[in-house]
């Protein structure tokens, strides 16, 4: 299974690179190389988790594929295919873009623009088709038991995808990345970017070829469903079944909860240490080191001992409690500008990170049923797009209100952000409790093969 993860892994690898070019080097050269107002490149880059909806008929789509054809993998080098060469257009744009406002005196050429918006549009649809078949893949592939280890790998190698791409962009751009650098240097780091398309491609690709079986072991054994049935059902029948399960609405609840409570402090934790600590620039970004070094723990002790001993449920309550006491030294650390204390609670943010990451992921693929592995996937995956997208927009602006609100108290404002993340933290801790994963399948089970009966009637 190790093996099997690494393999895969270099999927999540790919995007992990291409997250770090798009969301941190696109993003920066478009506001600050180009002057492009942040509010277009806000709708641009925000245009990718808008397209998370398309995971619900990407996944539907490749259920309705015979099992005993290849359904997954197509879906996974086709968006592989169309990641690289839209991404590739995207450096066209954004160096087209820079030139065209560099000629005309700063003003914004309205088409491109136009374009690169729809090149990320295109970019998140391809992300959504193939990160769904990918997840699907993973299910098919693995059994219960053997899903924590594979995921915590394939999770891990996300990560190591944002630290590759950080070293990719410097080499790639060599002295452009001087803070004196010319604009000149900059542009032609931008056109060698392009050659990146290659990597991601290959990558892609050699993580699903051949790993998908035609006719999967957990498709025959998980019980007596017709490979028929997915063929049978519309989408919007689907659709509306799951909207009748309480548990189905239960768990995109907890989801989507964790995800906001994970991902919140993302764009308040550096102005943190040093609006609160007066840290540097480089201090400050040491302390995503530190969450990266507590994640890929976290994903380890996860993944290979406490899922298997606690589960999943109880394991997503032991880290939404690690996260919350972390959170909590965090503001003990600012009220006594303890700087070892911040990292200490930093890397502990990060470990409870991973087990909250890895819990919820194996929920996620707990709460399926053969036949519409897919078609859930893509519900649960577009609910965790969403929220991600939410908590983008909710993290500065709540840090914007709270000063207001607050007459300019930066230590009470960051500790409104904190004290709000430690409450979702543990509501989605006590939403556990109401989670029936097995009463989940039943009913499912049974709601489809009513909607079943009804179309062969």
């Amino acid at each position: 299974m190790l093996a099997l993860g690494l393999r895969l892994g270099l999927f999540q690898l790919s995007l992990g690179i291409l997250g770090v070019l798009i969301l941190g080097l696109l993003n920066r050269l478009l506001i600050q190389q180009s002057q492009v107002p942040a509010v277009l490149v806000g709708v641009a880059v925000g245009g990718q988790q808008l397209m998370g909806c398309t995971r619900v008929w990407f996944g539907h789509r490749s259920d309705r594929i015979p099992i005993s054809r290849l359904r997954r993998t197509p879906f996974v080098i086709s968006s592989t295919v169309a990641i690289a060469l839209l991404f590739g257009v995207a450096c066209q744009l954004v160096l087209r873009l820079a030139n065209s406002m560099e000629a005309s005196g700063g003003e914004l050429n309205a088409l491109l623009m136009g374009l690169l918006i729809l090149a990320f549009i295109g970019i998140g649809t391809a992300i959504a088709a193939g990160g769904t078949a990918f997840s699907a893949l993973i299910a098919d592939r693995t059994t219960e038991t053997e899903r924590p280890r594979v995921l915590s790998v394939v999770w891990g190698m996300r990560l190591l995808g944002v630290l590759l791409g950080s070293v990719l962009v410097n080499q790639v751009f060599g002295s452009a990345c001087a803070a004196d650098a010319s604009r000149t240097a900059v542009l032609a780091g931008l056109q060698r970017l392009s050659l990146v398309t290659l990597l991601l491609l290959g990558l892609g690709v050699v993580s699903v070829f051949g790993v998908e079986r035609r006719t999967t072991g957990l498709m025959l054994t998980a019980g007596p469903v017709s490979p028929d049935v997915p063929q049978r059902l519309a989408l919007p029948q689907l659709l509306w079944q799951l909207r009748t399960i309480p548990q189905a609405g239960r768990f995109l609840g907890v989801l989507c909860l964790f995800t906001f409570s994970m991902f919140l402090n993302d764009a308040v934790l550096e102005p943190y240490g040093a609006a609160v600590f007066g840290m540097s620039v480089c201090a400050t970004t040491s302390l995503n080191v530190l969450i990266a070094l507590g994640f890929f723990a976290g994903l380890g002790l996860s993944g290979f001992w406490l899922i298997e001993r606690a589960g999943n449920i109880r394991t997503a309550r032991v880290g939404a409690v690690l996260a919350a006491l972390a959170l909590l030294l965090m503001l003990w650390a600012g009220s006594g500008q303890s700087i070892p204390l911040l990292r200490t609670a930093v890397g502990l943010f990060g470990l409870s990170l991973g087990v909250c990451m890895n819990a919820c992921l194996t929920l996620m693929f707990s709460f399926l049923q053969p036949g519409r592995t897919g078609f859930l996937l893509g519900v649960w995956g577009a609910g965790y797009a969403y929220s991600c997208g939410l908590v983008t927009i909710s993290g500065g602006g709540l840090l914007t209100l709270l000063k207001a609100w607050k007459g300019g108290d930066l230590f009470a404002a960051y500790g409104g952000v904190f004290g709000l993340q430690m409450v979702c933290f543990l509501a989605a801790a006590l939403m556990t409790r109401r989670l029936d994963v097995v009463g989940f399948r039943n009913t499912v089970k049974t709601r489809f093969a009513d909607v079943m009966e009804m179309a062969v009637d």
